[in-house]
Order: C-alpha cells, then structure tokens, then sequence
C-alpha cells in the first residue's frame, strides 16, 4: 500500500505541470493555426474546465461513499461506520481515481504537438510576429 501511494504522488506530481504546459502550446497551436492569438479565452476555458470537473469529482465522492453505506454523523455521537465504508474509502483513493487518469493517458494518444511540431510552430509564430512589426 505504501508504495502504491508513492507512485501515486510521483505520477500526480509529473502530471500537474504537465497540463499546464500543454495548455499554453494549445494556445500557440491555435494562433499558429488561426493566426489569432486565443490565450486568455484558452486559458479561461481551462480554469471553466477544471471548476466544472471539480465540482463533479466532489459529488461523485459523496455519492461514491453514500453507496458503500456511509452514515452521517452530523447531530449525533459515536456514530460506528459499516465496514464497507473502509472498502469503499480505499476504492476512493486508489481505484476510481486511476480510471479517469488512464483514460487521460489514452487520450494522450491523440495529441498531435510534440517537440518538432512545437518548435515548428515557435519558429512560424516568431516570423509572423516580425513582420507584423
């Protein structure tokens, strides 16, 4: 289980920065491909993005620890939990979250921008820019 959860924070640490960069080359990439520079409305979709995706994972949580039997314990005292709450507190912090990462991990497959056409782009967007100037 330890080293279960060291992986975890290993695989999670690497990915948070990870979206953050592949978002401002989605920027690039749009105003490479529309030559109309989108960062703030990109930007912006993003954060709607994560809100919105919070806001679900949140009451999936609920729903999730509902179904394995959670009792509230909310005006009463010593409120003595069903076993299956334990099983579905692990299922919370191990399985359901691996299956939205591994499907992102095979969405992965389909993003077109790697370092060539990255550099591509930067090489196109700084001449552009120049004679704009």
């Amino acid at each position: 289980m330890f080293l279960s959860q060291i992986l975890h924070g290993f695989f999670y640490g690497i990915s948070t920065p990870l979206l953050w960069a592949m978002i401002a080359d989605v920027a690039d990439y749009s105003e490479w491909k529309n030559n109309r520079r989108a960062t703030a409305i990109i930007f912006s979709a993003m954060m709607v993005g994560l809100k919105v995706g919070l806001s679900i994972g949140s009451s999936l949580v609920s729903s999730i620890i509902g179904h394995y039997g959670y009792i509230s314990s909310e005006g009463t005292e010593n409120v003595i939990q069903p076993e299956s709450v334990a099983d579905g507190a692990q299922m919370l912090v191990s399985i359901f979250p691996a299956i939205p990462f591994f499907a992102a991990c095979g969405l992965l497959m389909f993003y077109e921008i790697n370092k060539k056409m990255e550099t591509q782009i930067e090489q196109e967007l700084k001449e552009r820019r120049k004679k704009e100037d």
